[in-house]
């Protein structure tokens, strides 16, 4: 099912994280904010209109920008300045609109409890990157980097298996790379460990543990998405 992703709150952070989305495939995006100056700076400067101007927590207005589409799956990210803000619009869609796929920006550590007692768990400090959380939220699985290896350029890198990946039924012994890299194992969902000698399937939402270059951090993440593996 197509994803539609809301963006509440029109700054730097929320503009990389557009482009970070676009350039993964993840096209569907719009801006909302309660600033129209924001609003109409930004749409002139996009060759579509991308945002709209109105109450991040009126049901109205996110109703019109698509939070209960029908044959969608919408994804909404509050990432404006104002903790109180973030939570109000996280909590309407969750309770709501009943909305699984809910992610915030949390500019002050302290309040992380708040968001947690009302149900908000996906949850980034304003001093981490929010992009790995989204587009992992969006389906989209990006290698992490666990270690560097003797400062040579090569890493140990995990990777957690999305739905719809072509790899997903292979047997971890028998997988091919396109590239130069050595699969030490996974983790299924119950956190049960596996060798990568064993003749076991890869399934969905396992994690992956490889060592490769870090320049092919772009070809582990096409490679498990499905879309470089044959």
């Amino acid at each position: 099912m197509k994803k539609n992703i809301i963006i509440n709150g029109i700054n730097s952070e929320s503009q990389i994280l557009y482009e970070e989305l676009l350039n993964h495939g993840l096209d569907d995006v719009v801006f909302i904010d309660s600033n129209k100056e924001l609003v109409n700076n930004l749409n002139h400067k996009s060759q579509n209109l991308i945002a709209y101007s109105g109450n991040p927590v009126s049901p109205e207005f996110l109703e019109f920008i698509g939070i209960n589409r029908e044959n969608s799956q919408p994804i909404f990210v509050s990432m404006t300045d104002s903790d109180s803000v973030n939570l109000i619009s996280c909590e309407i869609v969750k309770l709501k609109y009943e909305l699984q796929q809910v992610v915030s920006v949390v500019n002050s550590r302290e309040n992380m409890p708040l968001f947690n007692a009302y149900g908000i768990n996906e949850l980034v400090l304003k001093e981490k990157s929010i992009t790995e959380s989204i587009l992992n939220t969006a389906g989209v699985s990006l290698p992490i980097k666990l270690m560097d290896i003797q400062s040579k350029g090569t890493s140990v890198w995990s990777i957690k298996i999305p739905a719809g990946s072509s790899i997903i039924g292979k047997d971890i012994s028998k997988l091919k790379f396109p590239f130069r890299a050595i699969i030490l194992g996974k983790i299924d969902n119950k956190g049960n460990p596996f060798q990568s000698t064993e003749n076991i399937d890869i399934e969905q939402d396992d994690t992956v543990l490889i060592i490769s270059s870090n320049r092919n951090e772009e070809s582990m993440t096409r490679f498990f998405q499905g879309k470089d593996n044959g």
